[in-house]
C-alpha cells in the first residue's frame, strides 16, 4: 500500500480494496489530520487491529453488509468482550468507513445501519455539597489536597491539571482565570510527554472561584519554597513551571495522582474516590446550581452541548420535574399565567 494513495484517489469511484487496506490508508493519511488527540487516534488503531480487522477485515469494503457488522459484533459477545468494547468495536468501523462514504468510493456505511448495542451507564459516584466542603477543608493536610481542590473546582481532566503550567494561570485579573493550552498524557511504553489537550475544544478558559485562587496562591508559594530548598535541577529537562509536579519537579505521573487522590479521599471521607470522579463531581455542583448547560459545556471542555447531555442528562431530573410542575401551575391558572404570550 503506497502513501498518500488516499490523495490520489478520485471522488465517487468505488474502491477495489477490502476493509483492511481502506483502514491502513484511514489510520496512516486521514486519521493524523483530524481534531483528536495522539492518544484518542492510538487508541483507534488497537480497537480496529484487535477487534473489527479480524473480523471484517478480509470483506471488500464495498462489499461490506449490515450481516457482516452484527456478525462481528456477536462474535465479540460470544468471546466474553464486554458490551463497551463491542459498542468501541462498532464506532470506530462506522468512523473508518465514514470518510469513503462521504467521498462516494461506498455505496453506505455499513456500521451505520446497524444498532448500537446497550451499555449499561455507570453513574459513578459523585460528592454531594457537604462532602465537597470536607474535602476542600482537609487541602492542607496532604500533599495532593491543592490538586484535588483544583479538579473538583474546575472540572479539570486529570491530564490538563497535570500539564497545566503557571504561566497559564492569572490569579490577578478579576475574576482570576485558568487557561488549558496542553496536558500530560501517556506514549508508547508508558512514556509521559506535555502535547496539546485532547481536542480544540478542550483549549479554553476557565474562570476562578476565590477559593480556587486562594488554594493556588498558598500552592505557588509553597512550591516556590520546595524550589528554592532543592536548587538548580529542578524538573529534570521538563517544563519548570508545571503547578503541579512532584518534589524534584517532575510531571506527576499519571497513576501515582490516582494513588494518592484515592489515598485523600479514602483518609477524609472513608471511601476512595479518582479524579474523574472529582470532574464529574464539579459538573453535578454546576448543574445543581442552574448553570446554563452551554456555560457547563464550554468549562469541561466538550466538543458540544450534546456531550455534556449524554453523560450528565440523569443529572437534569430534578429541573425537568420543575418544568413540568410550571407548566401544571401555569395550566391551571396558576403562577406564571399573566395572560401574554
Amino acid at each position: 500500500m503506497t502513501r498518500q494513495i488516499a490523495l490520489d484517489l478520485d471522488p465517487g469511484v468505488p474502491l477495489e480494496m477490502t476493509v483492511r487496506q481502506w483502514f491502513d490508508v484511514w489510520t496512516d493519511e486521514i486519521l493524523p489530520l483530524a481534531d483528536i488527540s495522539d492518544v484518542t487516534r492510538r487508541g483507534y488503531v488497537q480497537i480496529a487491529r484487535l477487534y473489527v480487522l479480524p473480523h471484517v477485515g478480509d470483506v471488500g469494503i464495498d462489499d461490506l453488509a449490515p450481516a457482516h457488522v452484527r456478525r462481528m459484533m456477536s462474535t465479540l459477545q460470544k468471546q466474553g468482550r464486554s458490551a463497551n468494547t463491542i459498542r468501541q468495536a462498532r464506532a470506530v468501523l462506522r468512523r473508518g468507513l465514514r470518510v469513503a462514504e462521504q467521498e462516494g468510493h461506498v455505496n453506505r456505511n455499513a456500521a451505520m445501519l446497524v444498532d448500537g448495542i446497550k451499555v449499561p451507564r455507570s453513574d459513578g459516584e459523585t460528592l454531594d455539597p457537604a462532602d465537597a466542603r470536607t474535602l476542600l477543608a482537609a487541602v492542607d493536610d496532604h500533599e495532593i489536597g491543592p490538586l484535588v481542590a483544583i479538579l473538583l473546582l474546575t472540572g479539570l481532566r486529570k491530564g490538563e491539571a497535570l500539564g497545566l503550567g503557571w504561566s497559564s494561570i492569572d490569579l490577578d485579573s478579576s475574576p482570576a482565570t485558568l487557561t488549558v493550552v496542553r496536558a500530560l498524557k501517556r506514549g508508547e511504553r508508558d512514556a509521559l510527554y506535555l502535547d496539546e489537550p485532547k481536542t480544540s475544544g478542550s483549549r479554553r478558559t476557565i474562570h476562578l472561584p476565590q477559593i480556587a485562587v486562594d488554594v493556588l496562591r498558598k500552592h505557588r508559594d509553597d512550591q516556590e519554597q520546595q524550589r528554592a530548598a532543592f536548587g538548580s535541577g529542578w524538573g529534570e529537562g521538563w517544563p519548570g513551571d508545571l503547578v503541579f509536579a512532584s518534589t524534584i519537579g517532575t510531571p506527576l505521573g499519571l497513576n501515582r495522582c490516582n494513588r494518592l487522590v484515592k489515598a485523600m479521599t479514602l483518609d477524609v471521607l472513608g471511601r476512595e474516590l479518582t479524579p474523574h470522579r472529582m470532574r464529574h463531581t464539579a459538573a453535578s455542583l454546576l448543574i445543581a446550581a442552574d448553570v446554563p448547560l452551554k456555560t457547563i459545556s464550554d468549562s469541561l471542555g466538550h466538543s458540544s452541548i450534546r456531550v455534556t447531555s449524554d453523560i450528565y442528562g440523569h443529572l437534569f431530573s430534578p429541573a425537568k420535574a420543575d418544568a413540568a410542575n410550571a407548566m401544571q401551575r401555569i395550566l391551571e391558572g396558576g403562577d406564571g399565567d399573566d395572560g401574554r404570550g
